[in-house]
């Protein structure tokens, strides 16, 4: 059985959080969604081409806590746990960034990409983003909200573990010949 968390951020520039969605998945079933949002440590900057792609804009912020203030919500969520991200690089980095902004040290866990192991299930695709990957699966989400791309995320690791006829992360992990990345 599958257990971890997706997660995916949205961001007002670079690296930058100002949203964070995470899907939770135990037993291989999607058990709770969350969303947050963020006011960006950039405020009120927000990169004209990052409002244009997710829609958030800085009166959407102007009230909300900052990621210091809503660690303390966030982390049980991934200390000690599996993360999963499509191009986790992305989401991984705007996580160790904003940590050491605030000097928050960083959770004990592992994570794996999804865009990553998409590549490697289904080798010749033309494409390998999680939207087209959704949309080829019959998943239909709203792409570019947070808590949207964190359950899409976990549903495609469910698919690309169904097709490699896989149980479990170590068993995904073994056959892909692939590492759990640390955190």
């Amino acid at each position: 059985m599958f257990d971890f968390v997706a997660i995916d951020f949205e961001a007002a520039d670079a690296y930058i959080p100002c949203s964070l969605g995470i899907a939770v998945v135990k037993d291989s079933e999607i058990v709770e969604r969350r969303h947050w949002l963020i006011k960006p440590i950039c405020y009120p900057y927000f990169h004209f081409y990052a409002q244009k792609i997710h829609g958030i804009h800085k009166e959407d912020v102007m009230n909300e806590p900052g990621f210091d203030v809503l660690w303390k919500e966030i982390k049980p969520y991934l200390e000690g746990r599996t993360i999963v991200a499509h191009n986790a690089s992305f989401d991984i980095n705007v996580l160790r960034k904003t940590l050491k902004h605030y000097g928050i040290p960083k959770p004990e866990g592992r994570y794996l990409c999804t865009y990553q192991i998409s590549r490697l299930v289904w080798p010749s695709l033309p494409k390998y983003s999680l939207d087209y990957l959704c949309e080829r699966g019959g998943y239909v989400f709203e792409h570019h909200k947070a808590d949207a791309d964190a359950e899409a995320c976990a549903v495609l690791l469910l698919k690309e573990a169904e097709t490699l006829q896989v149980n479990n992360l170590e068993e995904l992990r073994k056959k892909l010949k692939t590492r759990l990345r640390k955190l």
